[in-house]
């Protein structure tokens, strides 16, 4: 729980609600301490776990010391600090949940996504009050902006489902879906919706065998009821917002919030500079876009952009080493806890394409590596061995 709060709680600052304390104003500081100290206890007591799986964790440490090792070659000007903190606390965070689902990965993964469920439900009602919204009325929560809310929003979602399953399919976990979709779409995140629908491509083409139609028909039935009722009794509160957001601006005027001048800069440092790229938070200071565009927005091209080929060969290394990780497990040996944080980390993937920077996508990493690591399988022992030693 401790280490879902540090995760969820990304640069969170005190000065966001008023409070300026020195060295524990970001609040990651006082956190991982904490966090770190209760593991290295909890670690003493339960002893070594080995897990399956640890070669994903490398292929990600790798991605990340390779970032932070291009501080060397940055353009001279270059503020590297932050962005070398935030590495190392996504690098902390991996090894705190590595060593947590090699103790009891199912446990972990449940206790993990039920949080997200519990967050989801937080950040709705806060938002649903009014409050946290930006200067433009999108929804947002806590500080978070609204592509961080439709993270959390279609992560209840996704969450939704799987506590229906595990409750064995009880429709009282599905009323919560269209709610959560409500927000995603009040956030007027347009990359959060499409990684949704990215998101249900996939699902759909790895369970499409197995699909029962007459199997989803009441729950389907269940979430149009309760969706359309929220639609007529709500709807008319966001209508308006969703009409100049979605359609008169993204349709009708092509607006795309500079992400594609974004994109076709990185694109052009990248070429500029194809082996090692401009170096970590290179792209802002050869950029020169100003203080508000201060990454790419994309990961893959940020990668590029700031770490050339060399970064993006460890950044196809690290998700491969994810998903070989996560095949490598027998078909029918895969938990549904496992399944669940592998759709959960695509979605973020998915969302990392069209805003967010490295921190951002902490919880893809931590979600995918939930998937790929188990605790390790006892040997077996030989029945010669047995019987050797049941006679001695």
């Amino acid at each position: 729980m401790l280490a879902f709060v540090v995760a969820l709680a990304g640069r969170f600052t005190l000065v966001r609600v008023g409070v300026d304390v020195p060295v524990v104003n970001d609040v990651r500081v006082p956190l991982f301490l904490v966090l770190l100290l209760s593991l290295a206890l909890e670690a003493h007591h339960a002893g070594h776990r080995p897990g399956e799986g640890g070669g994903a964790l490398l292929g990600v440490l790798a991605l990340l010391g390779y970032q932070g090792l291009s501080v060397l070659w940055v353009p001279p000007g270059t503020e590297t600090g932050p962005m070398v903190g935030d590495l190392c606390a996504i690098a902390g965070l991996l090894v705190v949940y590595f060593t947590l689902a090699a103790w009891d990965r199912d446990r972990v993964t449940d206790v993990t996504l039920k949080l997200f469920h519990v967050a989801a439900w937080a950040y709705f009602l806060f938002a649903a009050s009014g409050r946290g919204h930006d200067a433009s009325g999108r929804w947002a929560a806590f500080g978070g902006g609204p592509n961080v809310f439709v993270r959390i929003m279609i992560i209840g979602g996704i969450t939704s489902l799987y506590l229906y399953l595990r409750s064995g399919e009880r429709l009282i976990w599905l009323v919560p879906i269209p709610a959560f979709l409500f927000g995603a779409i009040a956030s007027g995140s347009r990359g959060g919706i499409v990684a949704l629908a990215v998101t249900v491509a996939v699902a759909l083409l790895a369970i499409r065998p197995k699909l029962d139609f007459d199997r989803m028909a009441k729950p389907f039935a269940l979430i149009a009821l309760v969706g359309t009722v929220l639609v007529i009794t709500a709807g008319p509160t966001i209508a308006d917002y969703v009409q100049s957001r979605f359609v008169d601006a993204t349709i009708g005027q092509g607006y795309a919030s500079q992400r594609d001048v974004l994109f076709r800069m990185a694109l052009q440092i990248f070429l500029q500079r194809p082996i090692l790229g401009a170096g970590l938070n290179g792209f802002h200071t050869v950029s020169a876009l100003g203080f508000g565009e201060r990454y790419v927005h994309n990961l893959p091209l940020s990668i590029a952009a700031e770490g050339g080929s060399a970064g993006l060969v460890l950044l196809v290394a690290a998700w491969v080493g994810l998903w070989r990780a996560y095949q490598s497990q027998p078909l029918a040996e895969r938990s549904l806890e496992a399944r669940t944080a592998a759709y959960c980390g695509i979605f973020i993937g998915a969302t990392c394409l069209f805003s967010g920077d490295y921190y951002d996508a902490r919880l893809m990493w931590i979600l995918l590596l939930l998937a790929a690591v188990r605790p390790a399988r006892a040997r077996l022992v030989p029945a010669t061995s047995v019987s050797t030693l049941t006679k001695s």
